[in-house]
């Protein structure tokens, strides 16, 4: 999925947690959902991270959440002299804009298996299988893989829009 729609579907599951529009919280799992494409810096660091490989399995995405949350939670701290929300919350906010991330990704379409192998393997090292739509599903076309987003993106503006 593209970068606003990780971005909404972060901001909307930190609605539906209850929190409102005008909260820090919503905010927060929105960054948090885009973090793992936050990639794109790392590879200015090192070649060795490129787009959809470390950040995008269980355990980069969970260095991302800490990572976020514990700078976060340091500028909150200095800010506000003392955080107003606890690490561990800001933890299971960011867990969960990570886990938003991965799930949207799996919708992901690789034409070959050599650019395939080694994008999106959520569960690596424990299992070397990358998740796109057409791995999970031998059939899906790229055609099904944009009306997934295209339907997807709409009714994630429309909810976003008319709420």
């Amino acid at each position: 999925m593209n970068e606003p729609i990780h971005c909404c579907t972060g901001y909307l599951a930190g609605r539906a947690l209850g929190h409102s529009e005008h909260r820090f919280e919503p905010l927060y799992v929105a960054v948090a959902a885009y973090s793992p494409d936050f990639d794109f810096l790392l590879r200015k660091v090192s070649p060795f991270f490129a787009h959809g490989v470390w950040t995008h399995t269980l355990v980069g995405m969970t260095a991302m959440t800490l990572t976020l949350s514990a700078v976060t939670w340091a500028v909150l701290a200095l800010v506000y002299r003392g955080s107003p929300i606890a690490f561990w919350r800001l933890c299971a906010l960011a867990l969960l804009g990570g886990a938003t991330h991965l799930f949207l990704d799996a919708f992901t379409f690789y034409e070959s298996a050599a650019a395939d192998a080694t994008h999106h393997m959520y569960f690596w090292p424990v299992w070397n299988f990358p998740w796109h739509i057409n791995t999970m599903f031998s059939g899906a076309s790229y055609s099904l893989r944009v009306a997934v987003e295209v339907v997807y993106s709409v009714a994630v503006a429309g909810v976003i829009l008319f709420q």
